[in-house]
């Protein structure tokens, strides 16, 4: 329950320790601003509400973001990034990460979680927040 201490607010830190279980990672201080905005320390339902559809609309956008960038490594638009897809994209970029067809298939191999040597959407998007592209 958001509402840990059943109290009928919801603090800075429920919220925060919310996203965080929902693996959204909101500086404090942005967080602070979007759910403090009048000074209270606390949300009531309604401010919770707007909170919520402001992050879901972040999350959509991210989302699109994310598809958008998929679609430029895969050039061929089968759903998957192959080796080959990746480095030429990168090379294009002039990016020093893949700057061979090697490091390219290393970078695959530490997201590639059904092993099909190809990169597909959501392998994609946990390759976009590691620390390869940091």
């Amino acid at each position: 329950m958001l509402d840990s201490n059943g109290d009928g607010r919801i603090t800075l830190k429920e919220v925060k320790e919310w996203l965080e279980k929902l693996g959204m990672l909101i500086p404090e201080k942005e967080l602070a601003q979007m759910i403090d905005a009048n000074g209270e320390g606390w949300l009531d339902v309604d401010q919770f509400r707007q909170l919520y559809q402001s992050l879901m609309d972040m999350e959509e956008e991210h989302d699109e973001d994310m598809r958008e960038a998929f679609n430029i490594f895969d050039q061929n638009r089968d759903g998957f990034i192959t080796v080959e897809e990746l480095h030429s994209v990168l090379a294009s970029l002039g990016l020093k990460q893949g700057t061979t067809l090697h490091h390219c298939k290393n970078m695959i191999l530490q997201v590639d979680v059904d092993g099909d040597g190809m990169v597909n959407f959501n392998e994609f998007c946990q390759m976009m927040k590691g620390p390869i592209f940091s």
